[in-house]
């Protein structure tokens, strides 16, 4: 055969595979869901965007160039479509730049090898395709490119146009709250929902998510960068001491076999030493944005504003003398987790564990035993360790592996709504499912703890409650103002020493187990549980404290919960 026509053959199938290789994101994708959305917004659109980098030059070989990133980021992309279901978003970008690089690659286990030979064949195909267009001059037809052009236009107008729509349809809502205006509001609204998970489109949209969110967390930041609490432990003891807070997620104290649940649910806390269940402990707040602030800081129950106006519990052990470390499954950046992200900021270390956040299946809360493990192993003589779960934030069945699929049919590995009535079997089996998880959790949190032989505590508390179709009532999720949205399940366990260092406070502890506390409570408390004074310190708030009073338990519209009516079926409060 001639060795001319050979050449030819081998560049147009080096070609082909090469422009196979970039749309395998999309083409994996086939289709998803209905074929002319598909083929629209993410085939055609991918094709065209890859003629338009090519286009931007008569000759071909600066075009390949431009598309080296693109090329090389494929394997990545592919493996996190197959595996999460999902398209590289500003969530993933967080994950690298947030935290260690070893923890942000830890989803990649097991096929780095696979990942590094694709990237070198895509490196030789490239290279070989680049080398044959700048030997062969490949070149564009010419008025061809214009078209390209006029075709780009005609998108770009369009998309345009839908942009301004949307925003003149939803110019209230962004006005409605200034600050919250970034995170409320995508970038580029329209453009996202059509491209969100069009590469490689995606990359840039999340890049651009990405930067426009940081800044804005950054500027926010700044206002409160010079906040001081003057905190000190002025009587500190010489074991070395470790204070953990865990943050749950939508735990409801009732659905804890440990307070009288009719379900094994805790069976492993419910055996453990030293263990304190506080059975009316209430959050002002249905939503996690703004509930776990109030947990973090002094930030008032009925303050509205979605930002800080001063450090957390965080800052304070800093200022103490205590190396303070953050490990979260849960995600560093948008509308729900900016303002927690803040204070999550503040800690020496920072580690965001999960590459998809809540909105698909993802890693387990057992992925922070380990890390949790790495922060006790650095062996500092005072630790802060603050881990915030997904626990049973919805999809429930999503947040346990299949050996916690104890109470059935749960409907794990199935599509199911939770605002299907029909399936309030379905959501309660996966609900109690998650809870047994977060037992297995917590305890063995809590048996690490022990080995360290310190004067050591763990507190856990939720960041709101949760509707389940509970009896005749039609409601589920969180947001409905009813009695189960408030109330969180909180625990506190303190180690030997602990108890043997500060007697009166895990008396007093043991003393207000159910008495009415409320979240707003944390702050106050964690920083008196391990003796750390400041100047303008309120130990009334504080239920470890001999100075402690109940107060009222108002909630974010202002109803006092203890003296809210109830109505008899979703237990809904008014005034």
């Amino acid at each position: 055969m001639n060795q001319s026509l050979v050449h030819s053959l081998l560049r147009a199938v080096g070609l082909v595979v090469f422009g196979l290789l970039l749309l395998s994101p999309v083409l994996v994708q086939w289709p998803a869901q209905d074929l002319v959305p598909y083929l629209q917004w993410k085939l055609i659109a991918a094709v065209w965007f890859y003629m338009l980098v090519l286009s931007l030059f008569r000759s071909f070989w600066p075009g390949l160039l431009l598309l080296l990133p693109a090329a090389l980021l494929v394997p990545q992309e592919v493996f996190y479509l197959l595996t999460y279901q999902k398209s590289t978003d500003a969530h993933a970008l967080a994950i690298v730049a947030e935290t260690d690089l070893n923890e942000a690659l830890g989803y990649l286990t097991g096929i780095g090898l696979f990942l590094a030979l694709a990237v070198v064949a895509i490196v030789l195909l490239w290279w070989y395709l680049l080398c044959s267009a700048w030997q062969g001059r490949w070149q564009w037809e010419k008025g061809l490119r214009p078209v390209i052009w006029l075709i780009c236009i005609g998108v770009v107008a369009s998309l345009s146009w839908n942009e301004w729509q949307y925003q003149q349809i939803n110019k209230a809502k962004q006005r409605s709250n200034p600050e919250e205006n970034v995170f409320v509001q995508r970038p580029l609204p329209y453009s996202y929902e059509k491209f969100h998970a069009t590469y490689p489109l995606n990359m840039l949209i999340a890049v651009n998510e990405f930067v426009k969110q940081k800044q804005a967390v950054a500027d926010i930041a700044e206002s409160t960068a010079l906040f001081k609490f003057s905190a000190l432990q002025t009587d500190a003891p010489a074991q070395r001491q470790i204070y953990v807070l865990v943050i749950g997620e939508t735990l409801r104290p009732d659905r804890l076999q440990l307070n009288g649940y009719n379900r094994a649910t805790t069976p492993r806390l419910s055996g453990t030493k030293n263990l304190i269940s506080y059975t009316n402990m209430v959050s002002p707040w249905a939503w996690t944005r703004m509930s776990v602030p109030v947990i973090l800081s002094r930030k008032s129950a009925t303050d509205q504003r979605y930002f800080p106006t001063e450090t957390s519990v965080v800052a304070a052990f800093k200022e103490a003398g205590f190396s303070t470390a953050w490990l979260s499954t849960q995600s560093p950046l948008g509308v729900h987790d900016s303002s927690i992200a803040l204070h999550a900021s503040e800690a020496d270390q920072v580690q965001y564990l999960n590459p998809v956040g809540y909105k698909k299946e993802g890693f387990y809360d057992d992925i922070l035993l380990p890390a949790f493990e790495r922060v006790l192993q650095q062996n500092q003589q005072k630790q802060l360790i603050v881990l915030h779960t997904l626990g049973s934030h919805f999809s429930y069945a999503d947040r346990y592996p299949q050996a916690f699929d104890l109470f059935t049919p749960s409907g794990k590995g199935q599509s199911i709504s939770m605002h299907d009535q029909s399936s309030s079997l379905l959501l309660n089996n996966a609900y109690d499912n998650s809870v047994a998880y977060t037992d297995f959790i917590l305890f063995n949190l809590i048996k690490q703890l022990e080995q360290t032989d310190s004067i050591s505590s763990l507190f856990y508390v939720s960041d709101h409650g949760e509707n389940i179709f509970d009896g005749q009532c039609n409601k589920s999720g969180h947001g409905h103002n009813t009695e189960r949205d408030y109330r969180v399940a909180a625990l506190l366990w303190t180690s030997e020493l602990y108890n043997l260092q500060y007697p009166q406070k895990k008396s007093y502890a043991e003393q207000r187990r159910e008495q009415p506390l409320m979240t707003s409570n944390v702050f106050h408390s964690l920083l008196d549980l391990a003796g750390i004074e400041y100047p303008d310190q309120k130990l009334t708030k504080s239920w470890l404290s001999p100075q402690w009073r109940p107060s009222s338990r108002i909630l974010q519209q202002g109803l006092d919960f203890d003296l809210a009516k109830r109505d008899p079926v979703c237990a809904e409060l008014t005034p």
